[in-house]
């Protein structure tokens, strides 16, 4: 499963403004780290590492972090060694064909296994990857189950909250939807917040739109179709 999610940025105040006026999260804060209220899966804004490019990327659950940081070596990815912190241990994986993920297993009482997915939250997410090599490197770490999607190269993640997908063309940072209630209203607040929005397009559940924050970093919002 998708475990949570963290936004990196040089200016914490500036992405918590921005991030309130889009989607009104509020947060918690603990030194650099500033947790999102409410947000299931969790997420947060964090200062980023200097010399980095500001970024937001997904944590991924595994159960047993030093056999799946063993696992990524032997598959031909390279792996750091996992680091301890209040929440868990995490490591940062590289799959050997350009792609790169994080890991975590959780601490006890951090992992949260039914996600809400409700307005303002993550909701789904799409993995690149640049071939089938890649794709196997994934399934096998992350015990993916896919079936076939709706575009040519694209599969449906069947087996994870929240609900995702894999497109085998290139490799590329994770793209991550934000549910909304109004694409068009949630797009008018992005650019006002300063940041840029794309046209809504449609898609099977709804309509989805590319977007990006006032540090320059792309994700997605997306709206369901009404029951």
């Amino acid at each position: 499963m998708l475990g949570y999610f963290a936004i990196h940025v040089p200016d914490p105040g500036r992405a918590k403004d921005f991030y309130h006026a889009v989607f009104g999260w509020t947060f918690a804060s603990n030194g650099d780290y500033h947790h999102i209220d409410g947000s299931s899966p969790a997420g947060g804004i964090t200062k980023g590492e200097p010399h980095t490019e500001p970024h937001i990327g997904p944590s991924f659950v595994v159960a047993d972090i030093e056999h799946s940081v063993a696992e990524a070596r032997e598959r031909g990815g390279t792996a750091g060694e996992p680091t301890r912190s209040e929440s868990g241990w995490s490591a940062h994986v590289e799959d050997g064909r350009g792609g790169a993920l994080e890991l975590w297993q959780p601490a006890a009482g951090y992992r949260d296994d039914d996600p809400e997915c409700g307005i303002g939250d993550l909701f789904y997410f799409v993995q690149p990857v640049a071939d089938d090599d890649a794709k196997a490197f994934h399934i096998a770490l992350l015990g993916w189950e896919l079936t076939p999607g709706t575009h040519e190269n694209g599969y449906n993640i069947v087996n994870i909250a929240p609900p995702g997908g894999l497109f085998v063309s290139r490799p590329g940072p994770t793209d991550l939807y934000f549910q909304v209630a109004d694409i068009e209203n949630a797009a008018d607040r992005i650019r006002a917040a300063g940041g840029t929005a794309g046209p809504a397009q449609p898609n099977q559940a709804g309509s989805h739109a590319a977007c990006r924050d006032d540090h320059g970093i792309a994700f997605s919002i997306g709206s369901l179709h009404k029951k």
